[in-house]
């Protein structure tokens, strides 16, 4: 199956592949190491163009994971341990081998907003069709 096909945008494709392989590195390599809850990935396979579509085959988070809606908060204990699990992930980060993560990810960094843009044209599409036409969010 083509999930671009012909016409596309040959950046977009390229964004979307490098978020992919962004998302398997970080399973592969940092997530060993970071010591905190994070959902465990069974297997990655890269995304090769024309040759194989990439997969991240991850544990079902069904009965452990929790969805926030836009009106619910967190308490102030919730905010205390989410602060100490990313104190704790940054100083594993950053006592690790540095060829592990130095210059790794940054030149990756702008490939979720080049995906993002194609999203743009079919907000107002959307936002027509639930009747929040003109709303500010």
């Amino acid at each position: 199956m083509d999930l671009f096909p012909e016409g596309d945008n040959e950046k977009l494709k390229l964004s979307f592949i490098d978020c992919h392989q962004s998302e398997c590195d970080f399973y592969n390599k940092l997530a060993p190491i970071l010591d905190i809850p994070i959902p465990k990935a069974h297997k990655t396979v890269k995304w090769i163009i024309n040759k194989q579509e990439g997969c991240v085959h991850m544990e079902d988070l069904t009965l452990r994971g929790k969805c926030l809606l836009f009106y619910e908060n967190i308490n102030l204990t919730q905010v205390k341990c989410m602060i100490r699990y990313l104190a704790h992930m940054h100083k594993n980060v950053l006592c690790a081998d540095p060829k592990t993560w130095k210059g790794e990810y940054l030149k990756r960094s702008k490939g979720l907003f080049d995906a993002l843009d194609m999203f743009n044209a079919s907000v107002d599409g959307f936002l027509d069709k639930c009747k929040h036409k003109g709303m500010q969010f």
